[in-house]
Formats: structure tokens, sequence, C-alpha cells
């Protein structure tokens, strides 16, 4: 009994194929990295080890992963920019396009999380009326006085939409543009033409993406959008990104 025992068990058992000596090589030459190269991506282009590994290995496009990094690093730095506080710091004269199609010269005293004070000015840049304090939803866009006429030039207005809008208080009902798709503009010096709800239309490129506002470079000024007073926005040499 105890010897056909030992026959069953052996009769089960089976030896595994011993791997040839070119698996263990194929292996090890997929293991390898190439360090030198990790190291020179490492040192030009500021790359963590384990993206530098992962693109010498060809798992990850070296374009993607720098153009991503330079994507992080804009909207970190303009993330909480704002042309009010600017305003508020330098203290030089502005001029708003407001809601309701109106026009505000103004040097800004306050700025708080929703509401804005300012002291209103004639076209001769002296004060003309009492502290106002205006809602942030009221502003569309802004300038320095100085660049009035050049922005005033370059802004158009769109047939059958160049009328008083309110503005829109919640954001999930406000036009929806992806900050990925403004920094392509902006990586790519790509063109744009923004609407407002009011119908005013400027072309300029994306200068900074902040997260209530847009920086733009029109005919050379900076002029500023806010981001709840836009209608569409399109790239001139990209289809447009109006929602369908």
């Amino acid at each position: 009994m105890v010897r056909s025992g030992l026959r069953a068990d052996c009769s089960r058992t089976t030896l595994s194929e011993p791997a040839s000596p070119g698996t263990h090589l194929e292996e090890q030459l997929e293991g390898m990295v190439d360090w030198i190269r990790v190291l020179r991506l490492m040192n030009k282009h500021g790359l963590s080890r384990s993206d530098a590994v992962q693109i010498s290995q060809g798992k990850l496009c070296l374009d993607k992963v720098v153009y991503r990094r330079r994507m992080r690093a804009h909207l970190e730095a303009n993330r909480g920019r704002s042309m009010f506080e600017k305003a508020a710091g330098d203290g030089r004269a502005r001029v708003f396009g407001m809601h309701d199609q109106q026009v505000l010269i103004a040097r800004v005293k306050a700025v708080r999380q929703y509401e804005v004070d300012c002291v209103p000015l004639g076209h001769d840049l002296k004060p003309c009326g009492e502290l106002q304090t205006h809602h942030k939803l009221r502003f569309k866009f802004g300038a320095y006085f100085d660049h009035a006429p050049r922005i005033q030039s370059a802004m158009k207005f769109c047939m059958g939409t160049n009328q008083a809008a309110d503005p829109i208080a919640k954001p999930q009902h406000r036009y929806p543009i992806s900050d990925k798709k403004l920094f392509g503009w902006i990586d790519a010096s790509s063109p744009i033409c923004a609407k407002t709800l009011e119908g005013e239309m400027v072309t300029g490129t994306i200068s900074w993406i902040g997260r209530w506002e847009l920086g733009l470079d029109v005919c050379g000024v900076e002029f500023v959008l806010l981001r709840h007073a836009l209608a569409n926005i399109q790239g001139i040499r990209w289809d447009s990104s109006k929602a369908g």
C-alpha cells in the first residue's frame, strides 16, 4: 500500500521545463534603465526621477510632461490674480465696462470678497462723485485709463447681442471654458476672439489665466476680462470652444 501511494504521488508530480538563457536575458534587458539619459532628462528639464525613468522607457511623452508642468506652474502663479487688487495698490485710474452697457472711469480704493469701492472720475481724471460700491458681478472688463483709446479702437460689437444683459449669478449657468483649453491658446500664442454677454468683442492673445479673470494683450496693452461676463471665446486658428 505504501509503494502504491508513492507511485501515485510520483505520477501527479510534474517538473517544470528549465527556462532558456535567452528568456532571462530579455527580462533583464527590459528591466534595465538608461540612468545616463534619466539624469540628463532630470537636469535639463527639471523632471522627477519617476517621470524621467518612464520617459526613458517610452512610457511617457517628454513633450506632454513638460507641457503639463508649464500649465501647472502658470495656473499656480496666476490663480489669485486680480485687477481690482492691483488697481487698489497702484492708485492709477482705470476704465471699466459695466453691465447695462455703462462705462465707469474710477480709482479703486478698497476691495472685498464680492465688492469694490471706487471713486468715479471725469474724463479729466478729477473726482466727480462720492465713493461708490459695486458688486464684482457688475464688472465685465477693465483696463488702464491711458490705454482706453487702443482698447476702444480694437473693440467691436456683435449685431443682435449688443444690448443690456443681467450678470449671471450662478457659476453653473455661466459660459464654460476650461483652464486647459485656455492654456493651449497661450502655449500656441494663438490669437482669440472673446465676446461678452452684452456683445462687446475683442481680439488678442491671452497673457494669463486667473480663477476669475483673464488677461489679454489687445493692441499691445493689457485688457482684463471677467470670466463671469464671457458669452463666447474662440481661437482664430482653432475651432470655437463654444459649448454645444
